[in-house]
């Protein structure tokens, strides 16, 4: 059994021709969806995004306004968002976490050290940094199967799981690269399990992508 395999995901690649806001509802209304908690409308307000006021008559996410709801969110996560919480998260990181992203050699720490070059805060932000914004921003919905029989730990029961979409990347770039799936814009489910049930969920979820000629992907595959 792999520790840390709940951090693996399984990706329900979408293709590029269907919303998956248009498609998550239903997925959701399945029988087999026992039970689900959907993200409230100020999920996302750390990373700069006012939901509830892009949708003043909303007073939360059902399946009935799930649609809208992420429809709007996957809107106001443009570029010109992420690069201001980028920029914002940059400035305001302590200084050990700026240079833990950049790498800097000792040649490097030491000219900014003497201050012969330019500060972390002045350098960009490198491309993992980027990445970490995007996936601590995501948009998780949490669900639970059926449980079978008697659950032996609540803290990770096996029937549970989530499906994680990251407005900011809905397409999961690198993700894609990590299960060797290869680009695309159809947008990306990732889809996280405990190892107790890791074997079910990707079951069911393989056959929900192949009624729908979709794509289920593993990264540790």
């Amino acid at each position: 059994m792999e520790p840390w395999s709940h951090e693996q995901p399984l990706l329900l690649v979408l293709p590029a021709d269907v919303a998956v806001e248009a498609a998550l509802p239903e997925l959701l209304t399945a029988p087999e969806i026992l039970h689900l908690a959907l993200p409230p409308l100020w999920a996302l307000d750390k990373a700069g995004v006012d939901l509830p006021a892009a949708l003043p008559d909303c007073k939360g996410a059902t399946l009935d306004t799930l649609e809208d709801v992420l429809g709007t969110l996957l809107r106001l996560c443009d570029d010109a968002l992420l690069r201001q919480l980028v920029q914002r998260t940059w400035l305001t990181a302590e200084e050990r976490v700026r240079q833990h992203y950049l790498q800097l050699g000792v040649g490097q720490t030491m000219a900014m050290i003497f201050k012969a070059g330019p500060k972390t805060r002045d350098r960009e932000p490198p491309a993992e940094f980027i990445r970490d914004r995007i996936i601590e921003n995501g948009y998780e919905i949490q669900y639970r199967l059926a449980p079978e029989g008697d659950v032996p730990d609540w803290r990770a029961p096996p029937h549970e799981g989530t499906l994680t979409i990251y407005p900011f990347d809905p397409a999961a770039a690198a993700s894609r690269k990590e299960a060797g799936v290869g680009p695309g814009s159809g947008a990306v489910l990732e889809i996280f399990a405990y190892e107790a049930g890791r074997d079910r969920h990707r079951d069911y979820w393989r056959r929900v992508a192949s009624a729908r000629g979709w794509q289920l992907a593993e990264a540790r595959d």
